[in-house]
């Protein structure tokens, strides 16, 4: 390896350990530039010679920086998360896979290995939910001082916040699922955008208006949505983060029809940011996109499947 390349290896790693260490450091904006800690590694390594080994190399050093800086705990955690997910997108990536796959494969692996050592550490279900709730509890805290330090003050009374708490630890499945998927999609597009159609020899995302979930995702759409009628809390509410996470994926095709039409129509800009800005603002409207996105299988929003009269497709009749 050129003095060249490990000078950029070690640019890497401080930048991906700068970026987890800033999730904890800063409220609400550090926990954004956490989500890109995978992003510099990927740049540095995939579509150079030995990528595979260049991520590894670099992925350790970034721990053993975060190690040093916040102590062996704070390692861990980057190692079987954002270390973690930057190797599996590596590999990946060098292989040709679709960004789908990869950004399937790296969340389930995330989701696993995060769970399975809080699991570990905190000696169970019992354990990890008590260290939720502390944790919570004290990030709401150290929130409501940081922005009172800045003249913005924020009161939020005893019962909301245990309403809050007792919330967000019964949906923790939910946003783990979805903050893995969208950490995979987001350094996925920084990466392709910086050096990727320089780097590898295939589009990685393609026209993302013509863009569908595979068909087989219905199954699992049904099947989490019967699990919330099981009258045990513990898989009801399993089910009940499964199903969030299917929607959010079909929420993602409802959001491709809208860009498909606005590209036919040739919506102006404004017009476009308008109209995202109401539909993540909106529950009502995300919901309807939802639903979009579910019954595109069966009516074809965007005519992308050719005409079946033997089907009888439902796109025929629009």
């Amino acid at each position: 390896m050129t003095r060249k390349a490990v000078i950029g290896m070690i640019r890497a790693a401080a930048l991906a350990g700068a970026f987890f260490l800033a999730g904890g450091a800063i409220p609400v904006l550090g926990g954004i530039a956490m989500l890109f800690a995978p992003a510099p590694i990927l740049i540095f390594a995939v579509g150079r010679p030995s990528p595979n080994l260049r991520a590894i190399i670099a992925m350790l050093l970034a721990g053993a920086f975060v190690a040093l800086l916040a102590g062996p705990i704070a390692g861990i955690g980057y190692f079987v998360s954002f270390g973690l997910a930057t190797a599996i997108m590596c590999y990946m990536l060098e292989r040709g896979s679709s960004f789908e796959r990869i950004a399937g494969v790296t969340a389930a692996a995330m989701v696993a290995a995060v769970a399975a050592v809080a699991l570990a550490f905190t000696g169970g279900p019992d354990g990890l939910i008590r260290t939720l709730h502390d944790e919570l509890a004290q990030g709401m805290a150290r929130g409501q001082e940081f922005y009172k330090y800045f003249g913005v003050q924020q009161t939020i009374t005893a019962d909301t916040q245990a309403s809050i708490i007792a919330t967000t630890i019964r949906l923790s499945p939910a946003f783990l699922i979805l903050l893995a998927g969208c950490t995979a999609l987001l350094n996925l597009r920084v990466f392709w955008r910086w050096v990727g159609p320089q780097r590898l020899p295939y589009s990685l995302f393609g026209d993302l208006s013509r863009w569908s979930a595979p068909e087989w995702m219905v199954w699992l759409l049904l099947a989490s949505g019967f699990g919330l009628f099981i009258p045990v809390s513990g898989v009801s509410d399993l089910a009940l983060s499964g199903f969030i996470a299917v929607a959010a994926i079909y929420f993602c095709q409802g959001l491709a029809i809208v860009g498909f039409y606005f590209h036919s129509l040739a919506v102006p800009a404004i017009v476009r940011a308008i109209i995202y800005f109401v539909v993540f603002a909106q529950p009502v409207v995300a919901g309807v996109l939802c639903i979009a996105g579910i019954f595109d299988m069966w009516i074809d929003f965007r005519r992308l499947k050719p005409p079946s009269h033997e089907a009888g497709n439902l796109g025929d009749f629009f």
